[in-house]
């Protein structure tokens, strides 16, 4: 029985790796494919004809969306429990931004339902149906940008955790999930204090430490684990 519980426990890397893979392809999808094929930015007349003329689509996108939280819930959790023994405090820190952020972004597609719904209901002119689909679409933008702020502040003490594990990889990877966490946090504070400024989206550029991490889980999991048993051993 302790062996199998042993062999379980030492798989937190793998499947770690696994759930950020799954959270790339399934936001990759919603973000990229299924949510830009309707939502038209700038022409609410067009975003409205693509959803009445394809709904799958949207939701779609919309369930993406949701299940990619649900696996980045997975994803923190496999974290917290592969580094919690290096520093339980920056651990418990590391999970409870990432629930936030996860949190904020299901409740957040509430506003493509209410999208979908407003389009649904034969009691308003086009005009209303117009107006109150900007007005949506422009809570589920903000909403995201919330959401966001955490996406960036969790990579923060993931960054502290992996840099802990006192390889010249993990150092690397920790300081580039730094450089990524503060990526996210500026595209949404730039949003929030400088709406109406056309400024890059620095996370395009700076995400790339969460690519890595997730190839270094996927094919050095049984060495992260190793790593991670010296800090607690050390501890």
């Amino acid at each position: 029985m302790n062996d199998i519980k042993n062999n379980t426990s030492k798989k937190n890397a793998l499947f770690a790796g696994i759930a950020y893979l799954l959270t790339a392809i399934t936001g990759f999808y919603a973000l990229m494919f299924a949510l830009p094929q309707i939502k038209v930015e700038g022409d609410i007349v067009q975003t409205i004809a693509n959803m009445n003329s394809n709904p799958f689509m949207f939701r779609a996108g919309i369930i993406s969306m949701l299940c990619m939280n649900i696996i980045t819930i997975l994803l923190v959790i496999y974290l917290y429990k592969l580094l919690s023994n290096i520093n339980k405090t920056t651990a418990l820190s590391m999970l409870v931004l990432m629930l936030f952020g996860a949190g904020i972004s299901t409740l957040n597609e509430v506003n493509h339902f209410a999208m979908l719904c407003i389009n649904n209901i034969d009691g308003f002119s086009i005009e209303e149906s117009q107006n109150l689909t900007i007005l949506f679409s422009e809570i589920y933008n903000h909403g995201a940008h919330i959401a966001v702020i955490f996406w960036g502040l969790w990579l923060f003490p993931l960054g502290v955790l992996i840099y802990k594990l006192n390889t010249r990889i993990s150092k690397f990877l920790g300081i580039l999930l730094f450089i990524a966490g503060a990526g996210y946090i500026l595209d949404s504070l730039f949003l929030f204090v400088y709406p109406h400024l056309n400024i890059a989206t620095l996370s395009d550029y700076t995400s790339y430490g969460e690519i890595l991490l997730m190839i270094w889980l996927l094919v050095k999991n049984k060495t992260i684990e190793r790593l991670a048993e010296k800090q607690i051993k050390k501890v």
